[in-house]
């Protein structure tokens, strides 16, 4: 998940607050990424054909580039828009942290420091959109920290993906767990497979390498975790729905 990366290299387009009654829309897929904050009432976000529930205080992100249907009966949030080159995905990722009023205190701090235009207003906006990010991995570790069954499993994959050679089994094994319960539980608490979790984690260090242009594509795949790069680029044309050298081509030149 994007509330998870230690560094990302952010820049900021628009921040804006959204009141909507009787919300029905769909978004065309935007040249940006969006990071949201729900005040008061919650919505429904479709994308990929998940359905995802955005609660009140939750905190939101809709990655650039994806179709995805906003659904309320009443809307109101905060929503920053920026760039980033250091992390791409295809699914909307939701955030419910513990200290709710923490981060309605930084999204309303965000928005009046851009809608102020003060001289110097970006570099302050900037710097509470990485306060932003602080404060979800912080919430995340925070998770993690409490969830002690998978933990060491958890510490070992993070540290381990790039293995071509890596093993849901030997993941487990480091929490004392059958695969099978092991797989049970991460789903829990990551919402996907550790499988499609480890594939993430590979692609987005290969799109990092990728990106570059200091790497031919086959040492991107080896580099990444894929000894066998037909089969690299086979997943990475399903989650990004091009080739690696078209993704290149068209996100670079």
């Amino acid at each position: 998940m994007i509330f998870e990366k230690e560094f990302l290299s952010l820049t900021i387009l628009d921040v804006v607050k959204i009141e909507q009654k009787n919300v029905k829309v769909k978004v065309k897929g935007r040249n940006f990424d969006a990071l949201s904050f729900r005040m008061h009432f919650d919505a429904r976000l479709e994308a990929n054909g998940k359905s995802i529930d955005v609660s009140k205080g939750s905190v939101a992100y809709v990655p650039a580039k994806l179709d995805y249907l906003r659904e309320a009966d009443v809307d109101e949030l905060i929503a920053i828009h920026f760039q980033t080159s250091e992390y791409v995905s295809r699914d909307i990722e939701v955030l419910a942290p513990q200290d709710i009023e923490r981060f309605s205190d930084l999204f309303h701090k965000i928005l009046a420091i851009w809608e102020s235009k003060a001289e110097g207003y970006r570099y302050l906006a900037n710097a509470c959109l990485y306060e932003i990010f602080s404060e979800c991995q912080r919430e995340c570790a925070g998770s993690m920290r409490n969830n002690s069954k998978i933990r060491a499993s958890v510490e070992y994959m993070l540290g381990h993906y790039r293995d071509s050679d890596l093993t849901i089994g030997d993941i487990a094994a480091h929490s004392f767990m059958s695969e099978v319960y092991f797989r049970k539980i991460f789903k829990e608490e990551f919402g996907i497979s550790p499988q499609k979790y480890i594939v993430r984690l590979r692609l987005q260090y290969a799109i990092k390498l990728m990106s570059t242009g200091e790497y031919s594509l086959k040492d991107v795949a080896l580099s990444s975790g894929y000894a066998d790069y037909k089969y690299f680029s086979s997943e990475f044309k399903k989650n990004y729905g091009v080739s690696p050298s078209k993704y290149g081509y068209d996100v670079w030149n």
